[in-house]
């Protein structure tokens, strides 16, 4: 659940900073990757916890 969290909370923080980047504040390049990695990680979170390992025979 604190990955989940922290994960809308970086892709809240990278939204804003690409929104200043089109109100041309900062660069839209910093935003647009920082919203791109914060998107991909949390997506990436999601999918890591459900993955199958494998049988255990011992």
């Amino acid at each position: 659940m604190k990955k989940v969290l922290a994960g809308i909370i970086g892709i809240v923080i990278s939204f804003v900073l690409f929104v200043l980047g089109l109100m041309k504040l900062l660069p839209v390049f910093i935003g647009s990757v920082l919203l791109f990695l914060s998107i991909f990680l949390t997506i990436f979170s999601f999918s890591e916890r459900r993955r199958f390992k494998g049988i255990k025979t011992h």
